[in-house]
């Protein structure tokens, strides 16, 4: 299909779509520009052509596809050594099993302390809970391995 366009006072052509586009991106032709299809006697502005003589959005791999950003998660490691510390020291209290991620296990130790520890079974019976946990526990609550 051929166009014809009129530029100071005269007529100029026959352009394909293609050499328009590029009249239109270098500013040679705007909108107002006025343009006759081969064939045809009507002459109208450039900017009904607009469409096809701006230069097509570049298409997405994902197109229609809602993007959202990637979450990366970072997951600390607990330190066995930190886990030994706080057991000998907050043992008696599932300080050691609150901080690996064990929340029931300390839970229940804290419970046996303050319930119990006044009559001394309560401490006997978290001091030794404690020393079996730092000796034998070697994951978090999650299930990674300590380093």
């Amino acid at each position: 299909m051929s166009y014809f366009i009129i530029q100071n006072e005269e007529t100029k052509g026959p352009y394909t779509i293609g050499q328009l586009r590029a009249m239109w991106n270098s500013g040679a032709v705007t909108g107002d520009t006025l343009y006759c299809e081969e064939g045809y006697e009507e002459w109208l502005h450039l900017r009904v052509l607009a469409d096809e003589l701006e230069p097509p959005a570049p298409v997405s791999q994902y197109a229609g596809v809602a993007r959202q950003p990637s979450i990366v998660r970072v997951k600390a490691t607990k330190s066995r050594g930190v886990y030994i510390i706080l057991g000998l020291f907050f043992g008696l209290l599932g300080i050691h099993n609150f901080y690996a991620g064990h929340n029931r296990a300390g839970a229940l130790q804290l419970i046996i302390t303050l319930l119990l520890g006044w009559v001394i079974i309560g401490l006997i019976v978290s001091g030794l809970w404690a020393l079996i946990d730092i000796c034998t526990v070697t994951k978090d609550g999650e299930g990674h391995r300590m380093t």
